[in-house]
């Protein structure tokens, strides 16, 4: 009878933690019923876009028109793609509109034991075997291409992308697949979506430290990626979606329009800023260096002169604001939605919100010389 009544909890608790867990397959998000693209806080010349970065789809049987209505479902403004290149071919995805979701094509490619992504291919790439990430980065600027750095643990050398133009601080495929599969398999039953998102928001710190010691001695982007979907099925539900993914983090590109190039531009000089809106919506978010009426954006250098400041804006409180200089603080507030600072040192300043201890908003540097 004992173990009949134990067979019996185990179904109900079972039971119970499915209608937890699958009922709400979607995160929930302040994201507004219907958005219209708002100025740059602070930087009005400029339109503040939320994307999709190193987006990788071809595995999951969907085709780009089906991510594209998942995307413009989750108000993304763009699609940069990166599925994995296969010999010489240029089927880097369609480039241009596509249910209102503009897409740049992609591919990424292995290098020194991680990985390159290429964005706004137009040919192949003849790469040899025996040719450098050097190369392959080179190889990609011969087109007028950008390249990204993924998966920065597994490179030989952080001198294997030294050259990449931006690199993934934040991979939620790598995170996923460094994670144990029985503890993500247990996590999608007995938690909601919310809950199961929120676990694979880790805060990067590796990636964090190894972007600090590149971007202390030159310019270089941060940029989040999302990588391939799991669509991994759970009782009758599934996890790891892309329509899940696409409300769970974005990066934003201030540009001044939507299109290929001023975005790319935007990319390549750090105009951006990565955001967690699982922990909450960032319609928009500032950082940057002030003297007098001047202002310099975030990805932009600045003269170090007196009377300068640095000063970060969130769209709503943040449980605390970091200011990181080459990597380490130099100032930080509580329960604020604003940070400011008088610099007195040259150097790379970037700034972290966290909300309930995870990073909310990430931005690129100011670099003070």
């Amino acid at each position: 009878m004992r173990i009949r009544f134990r067979a019996r909890l185990t179904i109900v608790m079972l039971a119970s933690a499915l209608a937890a867990g699958c009922s709400a397959p979607i995160p929930s998000t302040e994201l507004p019923p219907t958005r219209e693209v708002a100025p740059a806080l602070e930087f009005p010349e400029l339109r503040d876009y939320r994307g999709a970065v190193d987006v990788r789809f071809k595995s999951t049987g969907l085709d780009q028109a089906a991510i594209a209505d998942m995307a413009r479902a989750a108000q993304i403004d763009f699609v940069f793609l990166g599925d994995r290149a296969s010999g010489d071919s240029t089927d880097y995805g369609i480039a241009g509109f596509s249910s209102n979701v503009l897409f740049i094509p992609g591919a990424t490619f292995d290098a020194a034991g991680g990985e390159i992504v290429a964005l706004n291919l137009h040919a192949p790439l003849e790469r040899d075997a025996g040719k450098s990430p050097d190369d392959l980065i080179g190889a990609i600027h011969e087109q007028g291409g950008l390249a990204l750095a993924a998966d920065l643990a597994r490179f030989d050398s952080p001198a294997d992308y030294a050259l990449a133009d931006a690199i993934e601080v934040y991979n939620q495929r790598s995170v996923w697949q460094s994670a144990n599969p029985t503890s993500i398999w247990l996590r999608a039953i007995f938690f909601g979506t919310d809950r199961f998102l929120r676990g694979l928001d880790v805060p990067p710190e590796e990636s964090l430290a190894a972007y600090d010691r590149m971007a202390s001695r030159a310019r270089i982007a941060m940029v989040a990626g999302v990588g391939a979907a799991d669509d991994m099925p759970v009782l009758g539900s599934r996890v790891g979606t892309f329509p899940q993914l696409f409300l769970f983090f974005t990066t934003h590109l201030l540009a001044p329009e939507r299109a290929a190039e001023p975005l790319l531009e935007a990319l390549k000089r750090g105009h951006s800023y990565v955001s967690f809106d699982l922990l909450g919506y960032a319609d928009s978010f500032a950082f940057y260096a002030q003297s007098g009426a001047g202002k310099t954006l975030m990805g932009d250098e600045a003269a170090l002169a007196p009377g300068l400041k640095l000063r970060a804006e969130t769209p709503g409180p943040a449980d605390r604001i970091v200011l990181l200089r080459n990597g380490a603080e130099v100032s930080s507030v509580d329960n604020a939605n604003t940070l400011e600072f008088t610099p007195d040192s040259p150097g790379a300043y970037r700034v972290e919100a966290t909300r309930r201890g995870h990073p909310w908003i990430l931005s690129n540097p100011v670099y003070l010389r």
